[in-house]
């Protein structure tokens, strides 16, 4: 990895408060439909804290996660604990993913793939994810559509919200992020402050965001160049038809072909 590209996002420096913050749902229902059709194991990559997990487990998916954070996997754990599941957990980067298993579907939720930002790791890691898959398997990524996402990203710090923490008091989180079109790459930072319940400011910490905005081409090519094929590109968690200008995300729905490609 050369020197000018953007390092991992540092997410076990904030793992206490994600769970805070971070607690959309809106794709749950998909991720078990997919999860529940294929009767089969089931591989969750970037898991972090079990946001898609627990619903999952909870559901009687045999399901195995992976993530690189290790704070992180251990809130997972906790959670796991706490609602008396059992998952498989391995901590590990997944452009060096290993684990003794082959999978019938393989899930990468919540646009985490872009956070791969150097392109000879995203293709590493899209060939370990097809050495893990059983014959017939699935694996379905989901990305942010950058004609719908980076004309936000204007250099402007904007609240994402102001959210109640279990012990009192507020977090109040705010990102700023620019994208340059000649990388691709989306740069910037998260904040955050956390307030008692009297509006003072106790604590406050910056997270460094990077990630990488793939174009449709550029991943439909990058895929098939390492052994996969399309079955569907939806535009949003119902199923939607991707339309390049509107469509908030490109959910690819990906086969295995053979033989595993090499790098």
């Amino acid at each position: 990895m050369n020197s000018r590209t953007p390092q991992p996002i540092n997410f076990d420096s904030v793992a206490d408060l994600y769970d805070n913050y971070v607690r959309t749902d809106f794709d749950i229902p998909f991720w078990l439909e997919e999860s529940k059709s294929v009767n089969g194991r089931v591989l969750e990559l970037a898991c972090g804290t079990g946001r898609v997990s627990v619903p999952l487990l909870k559901a009687g998916i045999d399901l195995s996660c992976v993530d690189y954070a290790p704070e992180m996997l251990a809130r997972f754990c906790h959670k796991l604990e706490e609602n008396h599941l059992s998952c498989r957990v391995y901590c590990q980067d997944i452009a060096e993913l290993g684990i003794p298993d082959l999978f019938d579907l393989i899930i990468y939720p919540f646009h985490s793939f872009s956070e791969i930002a150097d392109k000879q790791r995203q293709r590493l890691a899209l060939t370990q994810i097809h050495s893990h898959m059983a014959e017939q398997a699935r694996f379905i990524c989901a990305l942010q559509n950058p004609r719908v996402r980076s004309p936000s990203m204007d250099g402007i710090m904007r609240l994402i919200g102001e959210f109640p923490l279990p012990e009192g008091g507020t977090l109040v989180v705010r990102t700023r992020l620019t994208f340059d079109p000649s990388t691709q790459i989306a740069n910037g930072e998260q904040v955050y402050e956390r307030l008692s319940s009297e509006k003072i400011l106790l604590e406050q910490r910056s997270l460094t965001i990077n990630f990488y905005l793939f174009n449709r081409m550029e991943f439909e090519l990058l895929v098939r160049e390492c052994g996969f094929s399309i079955e569907a590109l939806y535009g949003d968690y119902v199923r939607q038809p991707f339309e390049e200008e509107s469509s908030p995300f490109m959910i690819w729905k990906l086969k295995r072909t053979t033989p595993v490609p090499s790098i």
